[in-house]
């Protein structure tokens, strides 16, 4: 039998052994469903050779679920797989989010660089947050939900699909332990993407920023406009890219007259009022932290302003990923 706090591995115990294990007197272990998606601040986080940067999401994105609080001490740990190299050059970096880009608590005021409140330690392909304050649910916004591993010192691997456990333990030790595995998969090479920021959307910074991802407004207010990184399938800015609205709920994403993407919108019944629009075609920038090149497309989405209700606003690009943006339109006062 497996004894949890004897075993030389525990952080990293197989899902399939999770029955025989015992618990220590002093605490319970929780399972996290675990998802991991490239990061949106790069255009190959996820490709083969490339530096590794990826994001693991343990909790419910939507802002109306709590994350998980982590108080002073508190751990957050990732392993990566063996076949991920790590090379020894390139600073680490783990961003603890709350559900969206950009947004972990800073304790410096502007500007840049900020403190946030953990430090980062690598051990092998194991990678540690260690909380130095306080990171609670309600004090900067729904509270930890992602972490963010950037990774400039490692490799992804070749094509394929790989697990990744996280162990987080949310207080000093002795505390509860949660963990969860995601599967990452690592392709050939990168494929078009497109990605919702927080920069360029509403305030900020110094961090939290603003979610761009899910927005409530009043009714006959206009959602805050919006800005999406883009890359094409060689890892180049996609620059020129702009909105042509076919009809009311939908819309292509053209460059050069080339259609390289769509845009649907799911609207409340009688909503028959409402706009998308841009502020002309992506244009080149460096995108946050890492620099890279990429195109940013400003959109700015116009609510019916006689109907209240929950809009669905799906960006999709040809041959890569897609990224949906939530607007609940509340009803006035």
């Amino acid at each position: 039998m497996l004894i949890l706090n004897s075993c030389a591995d525990e952080s990293f115990l197989n899902p399939s052994e999770l029955s025989n294990v015992i618990l220590p007197s002093n605490g319970a272990t929780e399972y996290l469903e675990v998802s991991i998606r490239k990061a949106p601040i790069a255009p190959d986080g996820t490709t083969a050779k490339a530096k590794t940067d990826i994001v693991l999401t343990f909790v419910d994105i939507d802002p109306t679920v709590d994350g998980i609080g982590l108080k002073a001490g508190a751990t957050v740990e990732v392993k990566l797989p063996s076949e991920f190299v790590n090379t020894g050059g390139g600073t680490n970096s783990i961003f603890l989010l709350q559900g969206w880009p950009q947004s972990p608590p800073a304790l410096n005021p502007p500007p840049p660089p900020f403190i946030f409140p953990w430090t980062t330690t690598v051990d092998g392909n194991t990678i540690t947050a260690t909380l130095t304050g306080d990171y609670l649910v309600d004090m900067f916004g729904p509270g930890p939900k992602q972490a963010h591993l950037l990774l400039l010192g490692f490799e992804n691997p070749k094509p394929g699909k790989y697990e990744i456990p996280i162990r987080i333990r949310p207080g000093p030790a002795p505390s509860k332990i949660m963990s969860g595995i995601g599967e990452v998969i690592i392709i050939p090479k990168s494929r078009p993407s497109i990605h919702a920021i927080s920069l360029f959307s509403g305030g900020g910074p110094p961090p939290p920023f603003f979610n761009p991802i899910y927005q409530k407004v009043i009714l006959g207010e206009s959602a805050v406009r919006v800005g999406m990184y883009l890359w094409d399938k060689d890892n180049e800015p996609f620059l020129g890219v702009d909105l042509q609205m076919v009809n009311l709920s939908h819309g292509l994403l053209v460059q050069n007259g080339s259609t390289v993407g769509q845009v649907r919108i799911d609207a409340p019944p009688g909503a028959n009022n409402y706009s998308l629009t841009t502020e002309g075609p992506s244009a080149e920038i460096p995108a946050f932290i890492t620099g890279s090149p990429t195109g940013l497309l400003l959109v700015q989405f116009t609510t019916d302003s006689a109907v209240a209700g929950n809009y669905t606003l799906s960006f999709r690009l040809n041959n890569g990923n897609t990224q949906d943006l939530f607007v609940t339109v509340l009803p006035s006062i």
